[in-house]
């Protein structure tokens, strides 16, 4: 118990001492000109000519994609199908005329 009251008490004063140390006002200075070294390419802007002609090809894209999905659905259109269906079997109205028979 004893121990875990000596860790509890040095975290507290490592605790103070930092929230007392002073900052240096020269940090984000250095650490921008840093970032500005290090920087590197920067990217070449795109002309419009190139940014209308990708959003143009995107938007063909994806309705050409719309497009070629809807037409994956084939619906069933048989007149047969429609007339041959036992409602029976369906609503279950046996189970109704059983009752109605006792």
């Amino acid at each position: 118990m004893n121990t875990i009251n000596n860790i509890d008490q040095l975290l507290e004063d490592f605790i103070k001492e930092e929230r007392n140390t002073e900052p240096n006002p020269f940090l984000s200075t250095r650490i921008m000109a840093a970032v500005e070294r290090r920087g590197g390419k920067q990217l070449l802007p795109l002309s419009p000519a190139w940014k209308i002609a990708v959003i143009a090809a995107s938007l063909f894209v994806a309705v050409f994609s719309g497009i070629t999905a809807g037409n994956l659905y084939q619906p069933k259109n048989n007149a047969a199908d429609a007339v041959l269906i036992n409602d029976d079997s369906i609503e279950n109205f046996g189970w109704y005329a059983q009752i109605g028979n006792e």
